[in-house]
């Protein structure tokens, strides 16, 4: 492991002097380079200074200006001095393409430092062009790989550090290629000293040389970069991800530029300045790359930039091909002008289903999915072919899982009863993002998924994935309560039959017998009374207890249907009445009510009385608490109830008891919710909600 360097703050500051000092003196060269290119006089310019040097310019300054701002904030990160030195470079080259000229033909080179700057802008304008295999090799901490890939590392720095000694070394009259010296230059030294043999090596293999070295450095830097790539983290990736963007918006602008060249038929002057244009932004983009890499900010954005990128370059490839292939076939049968309309209209023909079908292949390469659309389509699809809940969230992980390239995807659904059913796709791992999704803002169960590996969820990817969650939480949700409804029905249908069974039942094997038998002893007293009145007597008082237990058993029949003190005191009184049984022990129980709890449908006060009895009932017999509040608030369209004690809570991990699973079912049978937690201040809080519809059929009133 690397052990960092010790701080010294005054070499820190020192550097941090140092960028800031060459900054500004880059930008007054570019200043003064701008300046004297309008004052130059015509005349002949030696050809190793004869070039455009507007574009060098703006190239330094896009390489100089952030890479000081980065020495500034890392005054030790070589990247940034890579940028420092690569920009102030390209900005004496494009000074001395300038300043030599102008000194030679208006001042007979007799200006200060002209020999210096002869020297710079003749051979430092290829340097810069060393700043691109040199990032691709260090890219993006400064330091070559370790490991095996350290040596093809190490070749590709070699290999450009010959490429610049021969740009340095070579001598003048090769460079100038062959131009006989203007009487101006004849009183400078424009060779650097040398043996004579390394002379004659430059003049004899120094082209192929060059050649073979900038091959080589760039072959050698591509293929570490990319070996970074393979063997990068996630944030590592990301980081590299900026400088593929960089190389590929190079190559989408020179793209771009020969295509308008191609189009438009751009004389040489201004194809030359496009493409001193893209060189400019070749070096802006590079420099972007460093700076967001380095500093990790907005690190994450670069899945779009590259996305875009790709589809642009890919489209404006296959634009240049077709047209170029449509012209020439064209032109062999027609005249030119004929040619280039033919030309450009196939283009625009192609150019709309070229791009759709473009920008599905790069969201498939580098967002592991396709257009939003098609991802919930393809998923909407498969959740109408699943034919049930299970099967539904099966298909749900399957999908999430294809579209979004997850090695593993965990749904889990709780279901009323309490139970969590769990389906899963891929293998089990602990590195997972959890997300909860609900419906109607009732939580209902949890998605956990690996993202893709080398990649980092961007914002637009995690509120598609709650899109597509939220869609199949709804499906699931949807289906179960299907077959919930559809057994809801069947179970309706046998507890109507099993319930009149067992009124047949008590009737003819109960009160039916009962009120036989108490016919027959009426009429056994009547022939008594006669002549024995006591045992008439004692007869009728036996019938008036046998009556008295079949009036009993019917009002257990009647308080089994609905409870009689519903229709006696009303859902309040009936409620108090209740909590009136606790009274004077322990817990104390306190009953509020708010709103109109009159005119409720008989289905929702049978509902919310049978609920808070089970809630009293659990109090008294798990809480342990010593108070325990009721709250009802009845409004236009439900009813809202709580139940809330100062006892032990819920233990976590408890088993949901018949008691609350009937207090939940009560409230979803009538449309509405219940739930039962920890209280904030601790103790158990049992929440219900219950809608309120007028036109149900209510059940039958009455005391007996």
């Amino acid at each position: 492991m690397r052990t960092p360097a010790p701080r010294n703050p005054v070499l820190d500051r020192v550097l941090r002097a140092t960028a800031l000092l060459l900054a500004l003196c880059g930008a007054a060269l570019a200043a003064a380079a701008a300046r004297l290119s309008q004052i130059v006089p015509e005349g002949p310019v030696p050809y190793p200074l004869d070039w455009i040097h507007w574009g060098s310019s703006g190239a330094g300054l896009a390489l100089l200006l952030p890479g000081a701002l980065l020495a500034v904030r890392l005054p030790r990160h070589w990247l940034a001095w890579l940028l420092v030195l690569g920009g102030t470079s390209s900005l004496l080259a494009a000074f001395g393409a300038v300043y030599a000229p102008y000194s030679l033909l208006a001042h007979d080179g007799t200006l200060p430092l002209t020999g210096l700057f002869v020297f710079t802008g003749s051979r430092f304008g290829p340097v810069i062009h060393v700043v691109i295999p040199a990032l691709l090799v260090l890219f993006p901490t400064g330091r070559p790989p370790t490991g095996r890939w350290r040596i093809p590392a190490l070749v590709a720095l070699a290999c450009m550090s010959v490429a610049i000694l021969y740009i340095l070394l070579v001598p003048w009259s090769v460079f100038s290629v062959g131009e006989p010296l203007i009487p101006q230059l004849a009183r400078f030294t424009l060779d650097v000293w040398q043996p004579g043999w390394l002379r004659e090596f430059w003049v004899e293999a120094g082209p192929a040389v060059f050649q073979v070295g900038a091959s080589l450095s760039l072959v050698f830097s591509v293929a570490v970069f990319f070996s970074r790539f393979r063997g990068a983290d996630t944030e590592r990736r990301a980081q590299l991800r900026w400088m593929l963007f960089a190389g590929l918006a190079t190559v989408v602008a020179m793209l771009g530029t020969m295509l308008l060249q191609r189009m438009f038929g751009y004389p040489e002057g201004a194809f030359s300045w496009s493409v001193e244009v893209v060189f400019i932004l070749e070096n802006v983009f590079l420099a972007a790359a460093v700076i967001v890499a380095v500093t990790r900010y907005r690190l994450y954005d670069i899945d779009q930039l590259i996305g875009t990128t790709l589809l642009y370059g890919a489209l404006a490839a296959v634009v240049v091909a077709v047209d170029l292939a449509v012209f020439v076939a064209a032109n062999a049968l027609v005249e030119d002008r004929l040619a280039g309309v033919l030309a450009a209209g196939v283009v625009a023909v192609l150019y709309s289903p070229l791009r759709v079908r473009l920008q599905r292949l790069v969201d498939r390469i580098l967002k592991g999915r396709a257009d939003p659309y098609d991802v919930v389509s393809v998923l909407a699809r498969r959740l109408e072919e699943s034919p049930g809940p299970d099967e539904l969230l099966q298909e749900t992980a399957r999908g999430v899982a294809s579209v979004f390239r997850s090695p593993y995807v965990r749904v889990e659904l709780d279901r009323p009863d309490g139970t969590t059913v769990i389906v899963e796709e891929g293998t089990a791992r602990e590195d997972v993002v959890l997300l909860p999704f609900a419906y109607r803002d009732v939580p209902i169960g949890r998605l956990a998924l690996v993202p893709r590996p080398g990649s980092r969820g961007s914002e637009l990817d995690q509120r598609l994935l709650a899109d597509v969650v939220r869609q199949a939480a709804a499906a699931a949700r949807a289906t179960a309560l299907t077959e919930e409804l559809q057994r809801s029905r069947e179970q309706l249908v046998t507890g109507v039959e099993e319930e009149r069974r067992r009124l047949r039942r008590d009737l003819h094997d109960g009160l039916g017998p009962a009120l036989a038998a108490a016919g027959l002893k009426i009429q056994a007293a009547r022939n008594l009374a006669p002549r024995d009145p006591s045992a008439a007597d004692r007869t009728l008082v036996e019938v008036s207890r046998d009556l008295s237990a079949v009036l009993a058993d019917v009002r257990r029949l009647v308080h089994d249907l609905r409870p009689p003190a519903l229709d006696q005191f009303g859902l309040l009184g009936a409620i108090e009445q209740q909590a009136a049984r606790f009274g004077g022990g322990r817990p104390s129980v306190r009953v509020s009510a708010e709103g109109c709890l009159a005119d409720l449908p008989a289905a929702v006060e049978v509902a919310v009385f049978r609920i808070v009895g089970e809630a009293l009932n659990n109090v008294v017999r798990h809480a342990e608490a010593d108070r325990c509040t009721v709250r009802l608030e009845a409004g236009e369209s439900a009813v809202r109830l709580e139940i809330r004690d100062d006892g032990l809570g819920v233990r976590p991990g408890a088993l949901v008891g018949v008691g609350l699973v009937a207090m939940r079912e009560r409230a979803q049978e009538l449309g509405g919710h219940c739930s039962i937690g920890p209280g904030p201040g601790g103790g158990t809080v049992v929440e219900a909600l219950i809608p309120v519809i007028m036109d149900r059929v209510p059940a039958a009133k009455g005391a007996v």
